[in-house]
């Protein structure tokens, strides 16, 4: 079985060095990240900095890993001989894999087959080597593709011995148990948005072809089904922001893909065209994708782009949006009553904040009320600046506004929005706003003063909630053992 797969990863390397361009889904685009040498194994990016695999495969010591941020390249570790995935703890410290040892057809080696724990991976000057930073001592994990740092600290690392004895292993310094047995080629493992793990395994067909599927597990290793099988192919896997899993390697050698698998087991394409997508990382931060494709020298970068106009939104200007033009960003509309505004997992690390905002406020009925033609904004004090498109629902990319009968929802994976006018009360307007994925910076000794909801500044259409007033005006908490600010 090991000689089968180093046969199958041997053909993906060929083939690979004609990569057509990668193609991205309506909604989304692309763009590459430079690297010093080839990319191998996995990629994670914490802020502005990237940590990825580099060098030959298959080759005894020969590979390394590479911080890729403002201050260049940096090589931060050493003498890898076949790199899989990669996870980054809350501490810095770095969890990679590699699944070749003395014997394994990479020549003779200091170390290989188990999990490695590299510290300090985001701030480091100096290198350490592979051998000597082994969690469990080498041979442990002789299959070893992807790992994943759980709540608890433990590395869950999948080792994909196929034959039905792959099996996802539970890693603490020293001591490696199976979590969960009976798999085959098993790869990506991800944490959904429930708190339930996503793990990928496929089937090696005769003709070297792979058939997969996405299991879903308990972290104790309790299973709880297929939510998707019958893929064609199946290797790393990230969640998005939306809560869909992204599956790579989906398709023939020379010509494969990465798809999003929503929480109801349906199946998009997420980006096509890539030799053989391997690792794959999701960036909450930027809503982006990065994916490595073997035997080259970028990063693939899949971002979100609402508007369609081939750049990430998560580099546009504030004001780059599709919302109308307005004479000021400031309301000046009437107060919010019945406000209620949270702001939560502020705790590291970054990228998971979420943001709930709701309340009613009495504004002017001409013109009407339209979000479509204006779009919508959120200003929390100096934390929260948010914009909201305009622009209707588009069933592709299942973002935008839906209307009807005088009220309004917003759709977007990282943001909802709901608008409700009063029938008997003309000019009242109910509304609630939720966010995910965001990355606040809150001063707990100078908590946000007030929250403000625009719809059309111009026309008076917003709401602004005060939360420092004289009792029994709202006022903000800071709950800092749950990482949360409420203010009501």
């Amino acid at each position: 079985m090991r000689r089968a797969i180093r046969t199958l990863l041997a053909m993906l390397l060929a083939v690979t060095a004609a990569r057509a361009a990668v193609m991205a889904a309506p909604g989304y685009a692309v763009h590459t990240i430079a690297t010093p040498d080839t990319v191998e194994g996995g990629v994670v990016r914490q802020g502005d900095a990237i940590l990825v695999g580099q060098g030959p495969s298959f080759t005894a010591g020969a590979q390394s890993i590479v911080r890729l941020d403002a201050g260049g390249p940096a090589t931060i570790a050493t003498g890898f001989n076949s790199l899989g995935g990669f996870d980054l703890a809350p501490d810095g410290t770095l969890y990679v894999v590699d699944n070749c040892f003395t014997g394994d057809g990479c020549g003779t080696t200091a170390t290989g087959d188990t999990v490695y724990a590299i510290p300090d991976a985001l701030t480091r000057t100096t290198a350490v080597t592979a051998a000597g930073h082994e969690v469990v001592p080498p041979g442990t994990i002789p299959f070893a593709s992807d790992v994943f740092v759980a709540p608890d600290g433990a590395a869950l690392v999948s080792d994909a011995a196929g034959n039905g004895a792959g099996r996802v292993v539970r890693v603490v310094p020293g001591t490696a148990t199976d979590l969960i047995g009976g798999l085959d080629l098993v790869g990506g493992i991800t944490l959904a948005a429930d708190g339930t793990l996503r793990i990928v395994d496929a089937v090696l067909n005769p003709d070297f072809s792979t058939t997969g599927k996405v299991l879903e597990s308990k972290l104790d290793g309790t299973p709880l089904g297929t939510l998707v099988s019958g893929l064609a192919g199946g290797f790393a896997a990230a969640t998005d922001g939306a809560g869909n899993v992204l599956v790579s390697s989906i398709g023939p050698f020379g010509s494969s893909k990465v798809i999003a698998v929503a929480p109801d087991g349906g199946v998009s394409d997420r980006a096509t065209g890539f030799g053989f997508s391997g690792d794959v990382f999701f960036d909450a931060v930027r809503d982006e994708a990065l994916v490595l494709d073997f035997g080259v020298t970028d990063i693939v970068a899949v971002c979100r782009d609402q508007d369609g106009d081939g750049a990430c939104d998560a580099d546009e200007p504030p004001t780059t949006t599709t919302q109308a033009p307005t004479t000021t960003t400031t309301c000046t509309g009437a107060a919010v009553a019945r406000a209620k505004l949270m702001l939560g997992k502020l705790a590291p690390p970054a990228g998971d904040d979420t943001l709930a905002f709701k309340g009613e406020m009495r504004i002017p009925t001409s013109p009407a009320v339209d979000p479509v033609a204006t779009g919508a904004r959120v200003i929390v004090g100096e934390v929260v600046d948010l914009t909201i498109p305009g622009g209707a629902f588009d069933p592709a990319t299942k973002t935008g506004w839906k209307a009807k009968h005088g009220s309004f929802k917003y759709h977007g994976d990282t943001v909802k929005v709901s608008l409700a006018a009063s029938t008997k009360r003309p000019g009242l307007v109910k509304f609630k706003v939720a966010g995910k994925g965001g990355s606040y910076v809150v001063d707990p000794a100078h908590l946000p003063r007030q929250a403000t909801l625009i719809l059309d500044a111009a026309a008076g259409q917003c709401g602004e909630a005060g939360f420092a007033g004289p009792a029994p005006a709202p006022v903000c908490v800071y709950k800092a053992k749950r990482g949360k600010v409420q203010c009501k």
